[in-house]
């Protein structure tokens, strides 16, 4: 019998009370949907299980895993749960070399991949002895005559000829403290870490998302799984509260087809990290700076309505109704949303980093209030999140329930609950540094506690700036003004152990409308133009002083600036696969430009 409260018991009592319910969704080149039922989820997992057993996965070995968001990931995933084995998911952007790391952390001899570039990382691992890897799955038929190679048909094949009761004892022999997947740490710095999400973390954390938003609950839900699957972030959504829900996910394979994939979908739930947010705001405001005369004076009417109505209901609480508010609805709001493909949208939420509070307040202007939360991959996935119906924008919420927060003498952000990890695979020593003596977490992260229970984040300990004055600087809430200045699309500030503080912007291609707009140009061609056009840096001079300096201590104040050109990437090296800021690349990748902010010239800004 399946062990009660794992992922597979959901799994499995969805199958047997609605088991003709779409599950799964793959969408197929035409547009047209390839639809798992629960029943058809727990069949195939159950398949993939016994194949993975007849190529002698025993209990607690790893499995590595590496593709993009399809329903296969998961089938593989809940599969490999089903031989009693661990999952140990891998980011497809990563080298072999970086792959056969965690590999060989994981000890895994068994890979499932998607495709011929992944299949090729993996062989070279295998052929070049860099991890024990013995097998490897294709999730589709690739035709490799290889005899290391076989596909996900026919590992299946190879598991019906495994009895049904040798998997029931696997299923039956899990212990809810057991480790039930790794994520591994996306390595802003260092090597990454595979932390051990146990299940009963994941039941936790299960548990808490469906008391704080019951609503969800509801064969209805609908969710967009596109973030990789293998960040805690994308589990907490697609498995950890999307299995509660009893629901439906759509996969979308490629981050660049959100858009379309949310216009087809119309889902009820939707999370993005900020700079997902950020890029959607940057091309609404793009798009409205375009529209000129009565249009556009009729779409700030509307925007600046419903704003002033939610910021009515956030000081009130309850809902508050006018005709001026449905009116605004009706002839612009409404219309936005169906555009994005947000107008059945019931919760959005942001995570993974931090937002601004402009973009929150923008998004708040077309009705959609966005729940920010917090969490890292050592709490398996979340921590805390903004009740329902009492935001309180510039805050990461309240501790889910069961989790609980204080905040340490220095100002640290401590936890403990029952979701936070058994800590890191086959690192002991790595373990033994994430609690303190009481068994708290120390999550590296700097912050306040307000008498209503919300956490604000005010920075990481690590990357607190120190001026050559002896300041500290948490660079977070400085990047987060510039960011909110028409069209920056990132911003970095730098200046530790230097006498002031300066940043590198990046603009935002989709907001170059709103920027010539705000900087009173026109034609300005292209980030890389405009990075260097004189008028658009006065204009960033001024808003720097308008939008950050004046919000800030003068210690904290931005004195020069530069603005590349072109825009970070996750190809370029300077983001995560979740979009966030690795500093150590771009303290050494744009060494000169920084260099020069410290050296004279004609970058400064106002000192």
């Amino acid at each position: 019998m399946t062990t009660a409260g794992t992922m597979l018991a959901r799994i499995e009592g969805w199958a047997a009370r609605q088991p003709d319910a779409p599950a799964l969704h793959d969408r197929r080149a035409d547009g047209s949907w390839e639809v798992t039922t629960y029943a058809g989820w727990w069949r195939e997992l159950r398949r993939i299980g016994k194949g993975l057993i007849a190529l002698g996965v025993a209990p607690g070995d790893c499995v590595a895993i590496v593709g993009a968001n399809r329903a296969d990931w998961l089938l593989s995933q809940h599969g490999i749960n089903a031989a009693q084995a661990i999952p140990a998911p891998l980011y497809a952007t990563l080298l072999a070399e970086q792959m056969a790391y965690i590999i060989d952390n994981a000890q895994a001899k068994v890979a499932i991949c998607d495709d011929r570039e992944q299949l090729a990382k993996m062989l070279r691992i295998a052929d070049e002895r860099l991890a024990p890897l013995e097998h490897v799955v294709t999730m589709d038929e690739l035709g490799v005559d290889d005899p290391r190679v076989l596909s996900l048909a026919a590992l299946k094949i190879r598991g019906d000829a495994i009895d049904d009761a040798t998997l029931d004892a696997r299923l039956d022999a899990v212990s809810m403290e057991d480790v039930a997947l790794l994520i591994y740490t996306s390595g802003t710095t260092g090597v990454p870490k595979g932390a051990m999400f146990t299940h009963a973390g994941i039941e936790a954390i299960g548990k808490a998302t469906a008391a704080v938003f019951p609503f969800l609950v509801s064969r209805d839900t609908t969710f967009v799984s596109y973030l990789p699957l293998c960040h805690a972030a994308e589990q907490g959504l697609t498995n950890f509260a999307g299995l509660m829900t009893g629901g439906a996910v759509y996969f979308c394979r490629d981050i660049a087809q959100i858009k379309d994939h949310l216009a087809a979908v119309r889902p009820t739930v939707f999370l993005a990290v900020p700079r997902v947010w950020e890029k959607f705001e940057a091309a609404l405001r793009g798009r409205m700076a375009e529209a000129k005369g009565a249009k556009g004076e009729l779409a700030k009417w509307a925007l600046a309505t419903e704003l002033a109505w939610f910021r009515r209901e956030s000081a009130e609480g309850g809902a508050r109704r006018s005709v001026r508010r449905t009116i605004a609805n009706r002839l612009v709001i409404s219309k936005i949303k169906h555009a994005l493909g947000l107008d059945r949208l019931q919760l959005a939420l942001s995570g993974a980093a931090p937002i601004s509070t402009s973009t929150l307040e923008f998004f708040a202007s077309l009705g959609i209030v966005i729940h920010e939360g917090y969490g890292m991959t050592e709490t398996t996935a979340f921590a805390s999140v903004q009740p329902y119906g009492r935001v309180k924008f510039g805050t990461i919420g309240t501790a889910l329930p069961g989790v609980e927060v204080k905040i340490a003498a220095d100002g640290e952000i401590l936890l403990r609950g029952p979701n936070m990890v058994k800590g890191y695979y086959r690192l002991p020593d790595k373990s033994a540094e994430l609690y303190d003596a009481d068994g708290w977490m120390q999550t590296g992260d700097l912050g306040a506690l307000d008498a209503d229970g919300y956490v604000t984040i005010t920075g990481r300990k690590k990357d607190l700036i120190i001026t050559a004055g002896g300041k500290n600087v948490a660079p977070a809430e400085l990047e987060g003004y510039l960011q909110a200045i028409d069209g920056v699309g990132q911003a970095v500030v730098v200046g530790d152990r230097q006498p002031y503080l300066a940043a590198l912007l990046v603009l935002d291609p989709e907001a170059l409308p709103a920027l010539e707009a705000a900087a009173g140009v026109a034609g300005l061609g292209g980030v890389a133009a405009a990075s260097r056009d004189p008028r658009v840096r006065a204009f960033l001079d001024e808003a720097i002083e308008r939008e950050c300096n004046s919000k800030v201590a003068r210690y904290q104040t931005i004195k020069r600036f530069d603005v590349l050109d072109d825009v970070l990437s996750v190809d370029g090296g300077e983001l995560t696969p979740t979009l966030k800021v690795k500093r150590d690349v771009i303290a050494k990748k744009y060494a000169g430009r920084i260099a020069a902010l410290y050296a004279g010239g004609e970058l400064s800004a106002r000192s």
